[in-house]
């Protein structure tokens, strides 16, 4: 009677731990960024509420970036920790045409083996998506104030924001998503119609 009574408190135990897991891997997303610093303090800022959001900046770039997007996973889920989604985020102008065509393909091949792997582990499906901007994440702080789709110089982004936000823009600054916050329809507006007026 003891003995099963202790085999019943185990296995309730490891269910709890299991329930627990499996509860957090639900609401997790890993961010893997190009940038080391831009990007990674503009997410880590955003209020999801029951979300866990781990953000990591690589300084890497192309097919290197997805690449180690995916070797991150794999460390976190050899340490127990498991993320539902994957997103690499990085600048489109640093693919080549032909890497660029290739890191979708790459993308579903990885987010294959990922789940033939590790789903019975997490119990749901494995995502790894893409966002980019092109030239720079830049363009999105900009499509906070302005709709904006002539041909720039990542160079001139930061003296348009600086303008456009009566301040210095600086480039790694923290609290940018701060300062957009109030006029982040504005910016959704403005990027829906710009994805709108891309043919390709």
């Amino acid at each position: 009677m003891g003995t099963d009574n202790l085999h019943h408190k185990k296995r309730t135990g490891l269910f709890k731990r299991e329930r627990k897991k499996i509860r957090e891997y639900k609401n997790s997303i890993l961010i893997v960024c190009e940038g080391e610093r831009t990007e990674p303090e503009y997410f880590k800022k955003f209020p999801i509420n029951n979300i866990n959001v781990t953000t990591i900046g690589t300084g890497t770039s192309n097919i290197t970036l997805i690449k180690d997007a995916i070797t991150i996973w794999k460390t976190k889920a050899n340490e127990g920790k498991y993320f539902e989604r994957l997103w690499c985020v990085f600048d489109r102008d640093d693919f080549p045409s032909q890497n660029y065509n290739q890191s979708f393909e790459n993308i579903s091949n990885e987010e294959a083996r990922l789940n033939n792997k590790y789903r019975k582990k997490t119990g749901r499906k494995i995502q790894i998506r893409i966002a980019y901007s092109n030239q720079a994440f830049e363009l999105w702080y900009l499509l906070h104030f302005d709709y904006i789709d002539a041909e720039l110089d990542r160079s001139d982004y930061s003296n348009m924001l600086s303008k456009r936000m009566k301040q210095r823009y600086k480039k790694n600054d923290s609290n940018m998503y701060s300062l957009l916050n109030k006029f982040q329809d504005v910016a959704i507006r403005n990027a829906k119609r710009l994805e709108r007026s891309i043919k390709e």
